[in-house]
């Protein structure tokens, strides 16, 4: 997600573009998909910066 310009950007995929990266990471606890990227939206925006989302494996059963 890059929300540093004027609009989002959605760019699907395993990773995004960047020539450089800063470590760093939030973990969210989102109902779906889309909501952990509307989250991901306010993020870049805030930062001026592009911002990864990826899931966890789910919790197996016991």
């Amino acid at each position: 997600m890059d929300y540093s310009g004027d609009g989002p950007v959605l760019t699907p995929g395993p990773s995004i573009e960047a020539k450089e990266y800063l470590g760093g990471f939030w973990i969210i606890e989102a109902e779906n998909d889309d909501v952990a990227i509307e989250w991901a939206k306010q993020v870049s925006r805030a930062l001026r910066s592009r911002v990864g989302v990826r899931a966890f494996q789910e919790e197996p059963a016991s």
